[in-house]
């Protein structure tokens, strides 16, 4: 499989209210984040989704992540295709990512990992 998701965010105006509703719903572990992540979902060892807080009273979002070769031409390639970009380009510790959303609105995150 090409392009696996190897991230998600999850997006909410209310990060405790989500991390209550994850843990109770499917025993998820939800741990304090840091940076712009109010928290870290883990497998009890390895953060796999971070809760980040959006603007009070948007309906919260998840936006997966894609890993990609080369960041600028996955996202030419996106809008060539009629995809917008939604999120210009943020860096981070983990890497790069733009956020793109599909024709029909779905949003992905294209992501290049930082060298290590």
């Amino acid at each position: 499989m090409g392009a696996p998701f190897v991230w998600f965010d999850l997006i909410a105006a209310d990060g405790e209210q989500v991390s209550t509703f994850y843990r109770d719903l499917f025993g998820w572990s939800v741990g304090p984040g840091m940076g712009d992540y109010h928290g870290w979902i883990t497998d009890k060892e390895q953060p796999w989704a971070g809760i980040m807080l959006g603007e009070p009273g948007t309906p919260g979002q998840w936006v997966p992540y894609v890993a990609v070769d080369d960041l600028d031409d996955a996202v030419k390639q996106a809008t060539a295709l009629g995809g917008t970009v939604v999120r210009e380009k943020a860096d981070g510790p983990a890497g790069s990512s733009v956020f793109v959303a599909d024709p029909s609105g779905g949003v992905v995150a294209l992501f290049t990992p930082a060298a290590r």
